[in-house]
């Protein structure tokens, strides 16, 4: 039974679950447009229930198969001082990158808008429910294309080490088609450097931690005046 579901979560992941999150994705593109009072945080409450049900199929697999939870990265680190050295780095890059975001990078953020604009919260109560979805996003999906992806092929392929990581990293990035060819190419990027935190570190504590706080930051970045900023400006009358 356990064997069975990993395959039917597989089977999800590659035909459903990117084709599934377009169609979402557009579907709230229609209720915002026509608009519809609270679609947003709708979308917002859905995906979390969804984070919650793939975070709990993966631990049903665990239990089922008595699988133990370090072979799924669900333990800490090998090393916690050396854990330790690449958050205090990876946190550095992340708080310059806001900061430079604050004054620079007008074009990369209008292309941001352009691909999920849909998802960016603009009210305070959407931006509570987008940092609890940003938060589910970085357990849930490193669980799911980290830890239980990368048990799953080296449980029932030939894959190599080197082969796991880019075939789990792009299938995280085409679980984001969503966002347009452009966003399936930088997150299957993140995927990679997601993966190799995992497989360098043996825990997805680290990129738990790293997902959630690039999810997050968008927040510290793209706030509402910046938004405002950042939308066209209307045409002049002549």
């Amino acid at each position: 039974m356990a064997t069975a579901l990993a395959h039917l979560l597989v089977a999800y992941l590659i035909l459903i679950a990117p084709w599934l999150s377009r169609l979402k994705y557009r579907q709230l593109q229609v209720r915002l447009a026509s608009g519809q009072v609270g679609a947003r945080i709708r979308f917002y409450q859905i995906a979390c229930i969804q984070q919650l049900a793939r975070i709990l199929i993966v631990l049903a697999l665990c239990l089922l198969s008595s699988i133990p939870p370090r072979a799924m990265g669900l333990a800490g680190p090998i090393s916690w001082y050396d854990t330790g050295r690449v958050l205090t780095i990876l946190a550095v890059v992340l708080a310059a990158s806001i900061v430079l975001f604050h004054f620079v990078g007008d074009w990369q953020l209008r292309r941001l808008l352009k691909m999920v604009g849909a998802l960016v919260p603009v009210s305070a109560t959407e931006r509570r429910w987008f940092a609890l979805v940003g938060l589910g996003a970085g357990v849930s999906e490193e669980i799911v294309f980290r830890g239980f992806l990368f048990f799953y092929l080296a449980t029932f392929t030939n894959f190599s080490s080197t082969q796991i990581i880019v075939a789990s990293s792009l299938l995280f990035g085409f679980c984001h088609i969503y966002q347009g060819w452009f966003g399936v190419l930088g997150t299957s990027l993140a995927g990679f450097c997601l993966a190799f935190l995992y497989a360098g570190t043996g825990s997805l504590l680290v990129p738990i931690v790293v997902h959630a706080a690039l999810d997050l930051r968008l927040l510290l970045i793209l706030t509402p005046k910046r938004i405002e900023k950042l939308q066209p400006a209307p045409p002049r009358l002549t």
